[in-house]
């Protein structure tokens, strides 16, 4: 159940989950409204997927077909890689807005944390995290979303809400999809 929908969920482009109608306990995502150590509003996502945590990596970090899942996403760029992250620039489209910025994404602890944080473009703050854990059984994975923003501007909490209730189940949907298929 959502209990509380955030701009940060609407405007962090692929990096939505969904409250989604449980059949089974793993497929339930819990969302809950956040403040991080600067104030700044957001929310945290849990939920586990069917798949090692090297996959679950491997997506996040699969910049050549990262809008396959993260399909808020309308331009990538990756202006930099090495083994301790990538910098990234993305072009997101809100409604009839188009917004641009660039992520540094930190590889803390590859396979288990990558974090982010904006370095320049649209909006005042962008920060986040994955965190994949070992899942409630074999083969599975739990994982933790963060993401604060920052906006600057006022958009409606409405259109924020519907949206982002869409995006999330969407999203989750193709995460799954692409996980499921063998590597």
């Amino acid at each position: 159940m959502i209990r509380a929908i955030n701009l940060a969920w609407f405007l962090l482009p692929g990096f939505l989950l969904t409250p989604t109608v449980a059949i089974a306990s793993d497929d339930i995502v819990v969302i809950e409204n956040v403040t991080n150590a600067a104030g700044v509003k957001g929310l945290r996502g849990s939920f586990t997927l069917a798949a090692s945590r090297e996959r679950i990596w491997d997506l996040l970090t699969d910049y050549e077909h990262f809008r396959e899942t993260f399909t808020g996403v309308r331009k990538l760029k990756v202006l930099s890689e090495d083994e301790t992250g990538a910098l990234v620039n993305f072009e997101i489209r809100v409604a009839f807005l188009t917004f641009e910025y660039t992520l540094q994404r930190h590889y803390d602890r590859p396979g288990e944390l990558l974090t982010w944080w904006r370095t320049g473009g649209d909006f005042e703050t962008i920060t986040g995290s994955w965190q994949i854990l070992p899942g409630p059984r074999d083969g599975t994975s739990r994982v933790i979303y963060e993401s604060y923003v920052e906006v600057g501007f006022l958009i409606p909490t409405a259109i924020v809400r519907d949206r982002a209730a869409r995006e999330l189940k969407e999203t989750v949907d193709r995460m799954r999809e692409r996980l499921a298929v063998p590597k």
